[in-house]
């Protein structure tokens, strides 16, 4: 599990002999997406998610790399594209959330160690449906973060079992 440092708040009352260092740091557990985009070739990318940090660790002309760490229990979205020279050669869509330690996490490409997967997509044509129907409930002022997991769970389901290149954004949320 990756740790990462956080400054304790003071104590609301006590004496200068009980009270902790305004340095002292306490380590928090986080799960650490990689972002990398790679112009034209590769877009690892979130598309939600309120992070505890972001550190870049790669930057020049048509290229960035980032660390984004998020505390257990956090939601975010991944889109994790993939292009050669004939087009798009894999694309893949997750809703996860961080785990904490000693909480079973699925695998997921770019997140260390693990995160729990409320949704995942797998190819162009769910891919895209994913999106599009993230974006209606963005449009509906929906907040992705902090909607129930349920929600995230059903369009899973009703993703795996549509024909994703004819299905409406709208199926996914259960409507005709």
């Amino acid at each position: 599990m990756h740790e990462i440092s956080a400054p304790n708040s003071p104590p609301a009352s006590g004496s200068l002999a009980t009270r902790e260092s305004p340095t002292a740091h306490k380590k928090i557990a986080v799960t650490t997406v990689r972002t990398v985009f790679q112009d034209g070739a590769k877009n690892d990318r979130l598309l939600f998610g309120q992070p505890l940090r972001i550190d870049t660790v790669g930057e020049r002309p048509g290229y960035t790399e980032a660390l984004v760490r998020f505390a257990p229990s956090s939601r975010f979205g991944l889109d994790l594209w993939r292009r050669n020279a004939y087009g798009t050669i894999q694309w893949r869509c997750f809703v996860c959330e961080a785990i904490g330690p000693g909480e079973e996490g699925d695998c997921v490409p770019a997140v260390a160690p693990a995160a729990r997967v409320l949704l995942q997509t797998k190819g162009a044509a769910q891919s895209r449906l994913f999106l599009a129907w993230l974006a209606e409930l963005e449009a509906c002022a929906i907040d992705p973060i902090t909607c129930p997991r349920e929600t995230f769970e059903a369009a899973h389901f009703r993703l795996q079992g549509s024909r994703a290149d004819v299905t409406p954004a709208r199926r996914l949320s259960g409507r005709p």
